[in-house]
């Protein structure tokens, strides 16, 4: 019989490097929405179906961290989709941080979100380098040692790196690029992604998450553990009005953020 399994694999990265033609790539179809314009689209965390081999996967468009509170997508906001991520998923299996052609600032902070804070340090990331259209060959970009060295300064250690053209062109001119960019993509899923997902308790992955957050200062710098909590608080009776979410289901979030802000309090992060 075939693997039944799900495997869950979340794409991040900056607003404007391409994660939705990156998933697009990947399942074959123009599934994720794509815009130039100045608000991105990537305002949720949408899932595509695909299936590698005999393998199903579930890749995940995320709203990433971007250049501060003016940029595409709020940092709250972008933490909020999150935790509605985090509730749906049973397990992750692959990350793949997505960037266009070179590092830029924000990349840290993305990286350490998704590696540590998200996932724990505990799950394979692949590095993608997307809009390299003007590469004879693609991989010339990671041959460049400066590429190498700008992901090595900002401590960024992926399983593996591709570079990859994930736009066939206006006139397909990119077409045969494109084709062996899926299969280069595909088959680095494939090699390294985890046969048993990682996964957390959901309350404990949430207080971690919570703590990390904090301690980071990676969304922004709290003036005090009250001014973070308010802020995390606001965030969460946004969501539970914003989807209209059950009674009882409301009272299981509030429950959790009550019991992350209690097991800061154990570690002495808080007063």
């Amino acid at each position: 019989m075939g693997q039944c399994l799900m495997h869950n694999i979340i794409v991040f990265g900056e607003a404007g490097a391409g994660k939705s033609s990156l998933v697009n790539l990947i399942v074959g179809q123009n599934v994720a929405k794509v815009s130039g314009a100045a608000e991105g689209c990537t305002f949720r965390n949408d899932a595509y179906n695909t299936t590698i081999g005999d393998t199903m996967f579930n890749i995940f468009d995320t709203a990433g961290l971007n250049e501060g509170d003016q940029g595409r997508v709020p940092h709250w906001t972008a933490l909020r989709e999150l935790y509605t991520l985090i509730r749906q998923l049973e397990g992750v299996s692959l990350l793949i941080y997505c960037m266009r052609g070179r590092v830029k600032e924000n990349a840290k902070a993305n990286w350490l979100l998704f590696n540590k804070i998200i996932c724990g340090e505990k799950v394979p990331i692949l590095a993608v380098v997307t809009g390299l259209e003007t590469y004879d060959d693609p991989d010339d970009w990671w041959r460049d040692k400066d590429n190498r060295r700008v992901l090595s300064r900002n401590q960024m250690k992926p399983k593996a790196v591709g570079c990859v053209v994930s736009f066939p062109g206006r006139r397909n001119e990119y077409m045969d690029l494109y084709a062996n960019s899926q299969t280069k993509l595909r088959n680095l899923i494939t090699q390294n992604y985890l046969h048993n997902p990682w996964s957390e308790d959901k309350e404990r992955w949430f207080a971690n998450i919570y703590s990390e957050t904090f301690t980071s200062r990676l969304c922004f710098s709290p003036r005090s553990r009250l001014d973070y909590a308010e802020k995390m608080q606001g965030m969460i009776h946004e969501f539970i009005k914003e989807t209209g979410m059950k009674e009882e289901d409301s009272k299981k979030m509030n429950a959790t953020l009550l019991n992350a802000e209690k097991k800061m309090r154990r570690i002495r992060l808080l007063p």
